[in-house]
Formats: structure tokens, C-alpha cells, sequence
């Protein structure tokens, strides 16, 4: 018998919310699965009903989907760009899944337009607060009133502000004919931060604080106290030691060779497990590449302000020149650094781990777009 066009509608809406009052009550319930099936049901009806795409992007965050999440946030941004909810939103779910460049984005872009929204200043600071610049921190954990939050860092920063020295007592002059001092530990003040030997080892000459990696230093002089940083737990840079206290010390990687870097005043990216040395007078945060196909990620770290780092290599370094019309698509084994306005991605493409080298295949793929310059290692191709 066939039934009238009104009446098919009439039954598609009762599926629908049918299905879409299950989702509802599995999810409440924590059966993420199961409210995920009954929500692709309601969407034979509704493929593009906004009710069920917000809850579907509610239940794939629940499941730790943060790529299937943020697609779906990202269409109904499509729909409502003035959303502060939603941009709110797609950065929450990148700030899960480690993509801090694009959850600053987000939730700078919600900020702007709801200034008070507290949840996405409560992020932001968090945010700020694992790239390790506590001010910025301080200042949305303040106005998301985070209380036990702003008193960490608040004790934080009373603990690493240093405490007023006495006024330096003026040295007396040396008699006629005295014999020369030798040289001393403050001598490193006016000596370059960073000298690379011939046989590839890396000289540190520090006033006060460096950044260096575990395992690296041959020997040390001086006072220094080393300690992990808060900033990199977790990460392939947590091995990156706070060097603090006036000294010298040598670096080595063994069968790898440091080559150093200044930053000039443009931002810098570094992969992050090929790093042996960065300048404390650079600001970093972490702007992880995500592999959600294999849940991997590759650490970025981004450097800014003027300061030189240094990283190993065990071959000839290769500078690439990406632009517009020339993407370049690089294994993360072989990245070392890039400059200039570069998008990364991660690529999704199997017929990659056919053409690729064997020893590259079960890397991550990485595609570059934009302008800017891509220093890889060449492999295989030893010094």
C-alpha cells in the first residue's frame, strides 16, 4: 500500500527523534557506543539536523575522537560564525588532541566575542600554562576564577623570581706589576652562549639559565642545578633540562654532530626530540602535530624572540623551499626545523607507505603549505 508523501515525513521525524532521545539517554548513561549508533541512525532522517550534529560532537569528544569532533564542530561554525559556544568548543577539543595553535585560535576567537566567557579563559590559561608562559596564564585563570590554579602558579612565580642581591662591592685595582688573574666563571658573560666544535660537540657558556638535554653533558663547571621542565612533561622534550647557575658545559650526542641555529627574531619550529640546547632567552610553547589515523604525534616546538638553539643530526642537513604552487610532503623521521608561514598537516594517503623509503614507512607523513623554508636530514646519507 502506498503511503502519501506527509505521512513518509510524519514517519522520518518519529525515527528521528526517536533515535535522537536514545542518544541522549545513552550518553547520560556513559554508553558512548552505543549513544554513537543511535545518533547514525537519526541521521539516515537528518543528516544535517544541528541538534544531532552538537551531541555527535559531544559523544565523539567523550570517546577521545578529537579529529571526528572537531570536523563536526567545524560545520556547524560553518552554519554559525559568530558562535562563541562552538568556537569555545573546537578549541577545547584541540586543546585535548594537542593542537594548541588552532584551540589559541578558537578560544581567542571566543573570548572576543563573549569577553567573559569563563570556560574559555579557564583554557586558554591552561593553555598558556603548559607552554610555560605563567603571566599570560595568571591572567585568564584569573578571570575564569580558578582559584587553586592562579594559586599554583602565584607561588610558582614567587619561587622563580630571584631575590634582591646585595650592590656589588667595586673590586679594588690590581697593584703595579701584579701577576694576571685566570680566568673566571663570569667570564662566560661575555662569551657566546653556543660554540660548536669541529669534532661536532656543543660548548655552553651560561650566565644564568639554558635549556639542555638528559644525557647530553660530558661535563659541567660552575654551580648549576638542573631540573625538568613542568612544560614538557609527557612529551619527547622532556628529556629538555632546566641548566640554572652560572657555568660552562660541554654537550655531545654520540655519532651525531650539533648544529646551531639563531633565530634572528622570526619564529622558529623545532621537532622537538632532535633538540640539545635552546637559549632561555627565547619564548617556546608546544604545537604538537597530530596523527589521528594512528593516534601518534609528532612535538613541535615553537621558538620566538632572539636567541640561538641547537639540535643533532647525523647527516647533511637539506633546505626545502615551499611555496604556493610547491607543498612539500617529508617523513617526521627526517624533520628537523622550519621558518616562515608554513601550514603542517598530517597525511592520510597509504599509497605513500608503498612510494616511500622502508625505514620511513611507518613514520608519520607530514605536508607543508604555504611559503617558508623545511630543514630535513637527508637519510642514509651519513657524514
Amino acid at each position: 500500500m502506498a503511503r502519501a508523501a506527509g505521512d513518509a515525513s510524519s514517519l522520518d521525524r518519529a525515527v528521528f527523534f526517536l533515535h535522537l532521545g536514545r542518544a541522549r539517554e545513552r550518553l547520560h548513561a556513559g554508553r558512548l557506543d552505543e549513544a554513537r549508533r543511535e545518533l547514525e541512525l537519526a541521521r539516515l532522517a537528518r543528516p544535517d539536523d544541528a541538534d544531532l550534529l552538537s551531541l555527535l560532537s559531544v559523544v565523539e569528544f567523550r570517546r577521545g575522537d578529537y579529529h571526528e569532533a572537531g570536523r563536526v564542530t567545524r560545520t556547524l561554525l560553518e552554519r554559525n560564525p559568530d558562535s562563541a559556544i562552538l568556537h569555545s568548543n573546537l578549541g577545547l577539543i584541540q586543546f585535548k588532541a594537542g593542537v594548541l595553535w588552532e584551540a589559541e585560535r578558537e578560544l581567542s576567537r571566543a573570548i572576543a566575542l563573549k569577553p567573559g566567557h569563563a570556560r574559555s579563559h579557564l583554557y586558554l590559561g591552561l593553555l598558556h600554562r603548559l607552554r610555560g608562559d605563567l603571566a599570560a596564564a595568571l591572567e585568564h585563570l584569573r578571570l575564569a576564577g580558578a582559584k587553586s590554579a592562579v594559586a599554583e602558579i602565584e607561588k610558582r612565580l614567587r619561587e622563580s623570581t630571584p631575590k634582591a642581591t646585595l650592590a656589588a662591592v667595586p673590586a679594588p685595582e690590581p697593584a703595579p706589576d701584579a701577576a694576571p688573574s685566570l680566568p673566571s666563571q663570569r667570564d662566560a658573560e661575555h662569551r657566546p652562549l653556543f660554540r660548536v666544535n669541529d669534532d661536532g660537540t656543543l660548548e655552553v657558556a651560561s650566565s644564568g639559565l639554558v635549556y639542555v638535554r638528559k644525557g647530553s653533558v660530558v661535563w659541567y663547571s660552575g654551580r648549576m642545578r638542573f631540573a625538568e621542565e613542568p612544560g614538557f612533561a609527557g612529551t619527547r622534550l622532556e628529556r629538555l633540562l632546566r641548566a640554572e647557575g652560572p657555568g660552562e658545559l660541554l654537550l655531545c650526542d654520540p655519532d651525531r654532530r650539533a648544529v646551531a641555529r639563531d633565530t634572528g627574531g622570526q619564529p622558529l619550529w623545532l621537532e622537538g626530540s632532535r633538540l640539545l640546547a635552546l637559549s632561555a632567552a627565547l619564548r617556546f610553547r608546544l604545537e604538537p602535530i597530530q596523527d589521528f589515523r594512528t593516534r601518534r604525534r609528532v612535538d613541535i616546538l615553537k621558538v620566538h624572540g632572539r636567541g640561538g638553539a641547537v639540535f643533532s643530526v647525523a647527516g647533511p642537513l637539506e633546505a626545502h623551499d615551499v611555496s604556493p604552487e610547491f607543498p612539500l610532503s617529508v617523513s617526521s623521521r627526517d624533520l628537523v626545523a622550519w621558518t616562515g608561514d608554513l601550514l603542517p598537516s598530517v597525511v592520510e594517503d597509504r599509497f605513500l607507505d608503498e612510494i616511500m623509503m622502508p625505514d620511513t614507512a611507518n613514520a608519520t607523513k607530514l605536508r607543508f603549505e604555504g611559503d617558508g623554508v623545511v630543514l630535513t636530514e637527508a637519510p642514509g646519507r651519513k657524514l
